[in-house]
């Protein structure tokens, strides 16, 4: 993290650009973010390209604001003050998507200089990307946040562009120090803060009876594999009559995965889809499971354990890892394959003593990876930032 400012941030004007809040990742640490701030007095905005209504709780004293995209640009956001900056900031470095997307950069660019913020943090890779070239030489700084393994995961054709616009961020935030690094080494001021999250009840219901439930929550898309974990609890359904596997969450392979279930596990799987009330749910919980391939953070993870329940998630970098403590709270899967996982989830499955042991030192999550820890070094990076900013160039 950059060395503590030499003064104290008592105010601040911060505008949020995100594509939307609908249910995922990014958008609880957005939400969590905001209402943090509101919290403290600061004038907090959140900007949305889409007009989809939030799925999570955003504190009344967050102004929210949808450009309404796609729409026909206002001539006033089309202009060429506008434009120029735009077009100098991409020369060079731009793919053919993102100069198709210009119409939007300009919108972006207006609606964001309207809410006068002493800083803009952008969300998720291709909002980040498209906030970066809306806003070259606005002399706005601009923070943008990943939550994506930036090593692993490529965005297309955007891939370059993205590199070239994150060396001309204030700040480039990851929820990783691996991720952090691998960013500093392309030329970015990358730091790693881990994500926001709010600590559940503190109360945690016993289990009584003989049904038990592994739950999981996830996007249903293909990173998330939740086409593999369904085959992993299927092969081994029979041995654990008493067991049910919950998975919560929407997306592009809820169709596929439907089909599935009713091929391999037929009243044994549930597709339960979105959920905004996920303590509520692990409350329920005997053991969780992450079948993805990839993560930044792994938000569900951090609550299941902050719920008392152990995990069993497949190796996907150093992110997990440092969540899950293997043999302390949880198994990590280190074969890549539906056979490996099943048999993780048999060892725990059928042992409910060592279930215990795990759960037992599963909230030490809640120390470990703090809502406190994770804002104060937001402190340190803004105030770092509007330093920087304060600072007449030579």
């Amino acid at each position: 993290m950059p060395p503590r400012a030499s003064f104290f941030i008592l105010e601040m004007r911060i505008t949020h650009v995100i594509e939307d809040l609908g249910g995922g990742g990014a958008e609880r640490v957005c939400v969590n973010l905001a209402n943090a701030w509101a919290t403290r007095g600061w004038d907090v905005m959140i900007l949305t390209l889409s007009e989809l209504p939030p799925s999570y709780a955003v504190d009344s004293r967050v102004r929210r604001r949808a450009i309404g995209w796609p729409r026909k640009a206002d001539p006033k956001e089309l202009n060429a003050a506008s434009l120029a900056p735009m077009l100098r900031g991409l020369n060079g470095v731009a793919c053919l998507d993102i100069i198709w997307e210009m119409p939007l950069l300009a919108m972006l660019r207006y609606a964001i200089i309207a809410t006068t913020p002493d800083v803009v943090v952008a969300l998720l890779d291709y909002t980040n990307v498209k906030v970066l070239a809306a806003m070259h030489e606005t002399g706005i700084p601009v923070i943008a946040c990943e939550q994506t393994d930036v090593s692993q995961f490529s965005i297309g054709s955007w891939q370059e562009t993205r590199k070239a616009l994150y060396r001309r961020a204030s700040a480039v935030v990851a929820p990783d120090p691996t991720i952090a690094e691998w960013l500093q080494r392309h030329g970015a001021r990358a730091y790693a803060i881990p994500n926001p999250l709010n600590a559940p009840p503190s109360i945690r219901l016993e289990r009584t009876g003989e049904r038990r439930l592994l739950i999981t929550l996830m996007r249903l898309s293909p990173e998330k594999r939740p086409d593999l974990l369904v085959r992993a609890f299927a092969s081994i359904a029979g041995d654990f009559p008493e067991w049910e596997l919950e998975i919560y969450g929407v997306g592009p392979m809820h169709e596929e995965l439907t089909q599935l279930v009713d091929e391999l596990a037929p009243g044994r799987i549930q597709l339960r889809g979105f959920t905004d009330t996920p303590y509520e749910i692990l409350s329920t919980a005997d053991l969780f499971v992450s079948a993805s391939w990839i993560e930044g953070f792994g938000n569900a993870i951090w609550e299941a354990l902050a719920c008392g329940v152990p995990v069993v998630a497949m190796e996907c970098g150093a992110a997990v890892r440092s969540l899950v403590r293997d043999g302390i709270d949880g198994l990590i899967v280190d074969s890549d394959t539906p056979e490996a996982l099943a048999s993780a989830l048999a060892s725990l499955m059928g042992n409910e003593s060592v279930r215990k042991a795990f759960a037992s030192r599963a909230r030490e999550v809640l120390e470990r990876f703090s809502i406190e820890s994770a804002l104060r070094k937001w402190d340190e990076l803004l105030e770092d930032v509007m330093s920087r900013r304060a600072v007449p160039s030579t």
